[in-house]
C-alpha cells in the first residue's frame, strides 16, 4: 500500500503549477482588456473558471475563417497557402486575401503591390475594389493616391461601403495634415459607425491640434468601454484599445 505522503509529495508541484497557470490567466485578463469579472471567477472557481476562460475567451481566437484552429497555423504558412490559391486562380478574392495576410504580417509594401493589381479590366472602376485598394495605399502612407481612388468610387448604392469610404477619407485627410477637414469627416461618421475607429480618429486630430485633454478623455473612454462589452467587440476593436493605451502612456 502506497503511503499518503507519496500522494502529497506528487500533489504539491501540480498544485503549484496549477496556481501559476491561474495567475497567468489573471494577468492575461488585465493585460488584454477582458472584463474584470473574470478575475473574480478565476479566484472563486479556479479549475472551472480557468476552463471557462479558455473556452469563452481564448479558444475562439484560435479559430480562423477557414475552420477551427486555423489561427494556430504560422502566418508564413498561411501566406504560402494564399499564394498557392492565387496561382491556381488569379481572381479578386484570392488576390485580396493574400494582400490581407501580407499586411497583417507587417509587409505593407508587398501587400499594396499585390492588391493594386486588382484594378484591371472590369474591376478598374469597381467601387468595392477601389475602396479595398485604397486601404492598402493608406497602409504605405500614400494618402493622396488613396484619396484619389476613394473620390473615384461611386458608393451611392451601398450604404456600408459608403460608410467605410467616408471613414477612410477621414484617415487620408488626417494623414495629409488637413486637420479641420479630417475632424469634420470623422464627425460625420462617429455616430453612424459601429466601432471605435472614428472616435480614435477624432482623438488623433485633437492630439495634433493641441487639444491633449480632449484626446485623453476619448482614449480613456475607449479603454473603459472595451472591458464592458462583448467578446466579439473586444476582438474587432482590440487595435483601438491597444492604441489608446499607448497614447495614454505617451501622454
Amino acid at each position: 500500500m502506497q503511503s499518503p505522503h507519496l500522494f502529497q509529495s506528487a500533489y504539491r508541484p501540480l498544485a503549484a503549477l496549477f496556481w501559476v497557470v491561474q495567475l497567468g490567466l489573471i494577468v492575461h485578463v488585465l493585460r488584454t482588456g477582458r472584463p474584470y469579472y473574470w478575475i473574480f471567477i478565476l479566484f472563486v472557481a479556479p479549475f472551472i473558471g480557468g476552463l471557462a476562460y479558455f473556452l469563452v475567451e481564448l479558444a475562439p481566437d484560435l479559430r480562423g475563417s477557414r475552420g477551427a484552429l486555423t489561427g494556430l497555423k504560422p502566418r508564413k504558412w498561411r501566406i504560402s497557402d494564399c499564394r498557392t490559391r492565387l496561382d491556381e486562380a488569379d481572381n479578386i478574392k484570392n488576390r485580396l486575401a493574400l494582400a490581407s495576410e501580407l499586411l497583417n504580417a507587417g509587409l505593407a509594401k508587398e501587400a499594396h503591390d499585390v492588391a493594386v493589381e486588382s484594378l484591371q479590366g472590369v474591376f478598374k472602376d469597381d467601387a468595392p475594389t477601389l475602396v479595398d485598394v485604397a486601404h492598402y495605399k493608406v497602409g504605405i502612407a500614400a494618402y493622396g493616391e488613396a484619396l484619389g481612388l476613394l473620390d473615384k468610387a461611386d458608393t451611392s448604392n451601398d450604404r456600408m461601403l459608403a460608410l467605410r469610404r467616408e471613414l477612410m477619407r477621414a484617415d487620408c485627410l488626417l494623414g495629409l495634415g488637413r486637420y479641420p477637414e479630417a475632424e469634420a469627416a470623422y464627425g460625420g461618421v462617429v455616430n453612424r459607425h459601429v466601432g471605435e475607429a472614428a472616435r480614435a480618429g477624432v482623438a488623433q486630430v485633437y492630439e495634433r491640434t493641441g487639444r491633449s485633454e480632449e484626446a485623453k478623455a476619448i482614449w480613456k473612454s475607449i479603454r473603459a468601454k472595451y472591458r464592458t462589452t462583448s467578446r466579439a467587440w473586444r476582438r474587432s476593436e482590440k487595435k483601438w484599445y491597444v492604441m489608446a493605451g499607448n497614447r495614454l502612456k505617451a501622454a
